[in-house]
């Protein structure tokens, strides 16, 4: 059996960030709440305006929601894809519970609470429990 050194030594490549240049929902409602602060008295925004603002500030929540959500998905793709070599390979681990070396082929791959895990048999283990890795050729 080919020893690796351990599953998890493949990190993906890391995204410089840059300053947001966009108007956040934060910064959108502390603007619309000095507006309202700021208003003179006797001629008030009209509700129309007032309700447009909402409507954007609403709209601004949902699609942060969904980059939000976009951006998990996208995490979790990328996790399960860097693993999709160990499908179909024969894989050695200790058993937590039995302290157990065992063994047997990988014929699933789980994502889940931010780890990957392989199914095996009747099993599920967690990607840092493997020991080595077999290639089937």
């Amino acid at each position: 059996m080919t020893s690796i050194n351990t599953i998890n030594s493949y990190t993906a490549q890391a995204t410089s960030t840059q300053p947001k240049q966009e108007l956040g929902k934060e910064a959108f409602l502390k603007i619309l709440v000095t507006q309202l602060q700021n208003q003179d008295p006797t001629q008030p925004q009209k509700d129309g305006e007032f309700v447009a603002q909402m409507a954007q500030l609403s709209v601004l929540e949902q699609l942060s929601n969904l980059n939000s959500s976009l951006t998990a998905y996208l995490d979790s793709s990328n996790n399960l894809s860097q693993y999709s070599y160990v499908l179909g390979n024969n894989v050695s681990w200790t058993n937590p519970e039995t302290n157990v070396q065992e063994s047997g082929t990988v014929t699933g791959i789980n994502y889940k609470n931010n780890q990957v895990y392989f199914k095996i048999g009747d099993h599920e283990i967690l990607s840092s429990s493997i020991q080595s890795m077999e290639m089937n050729q």
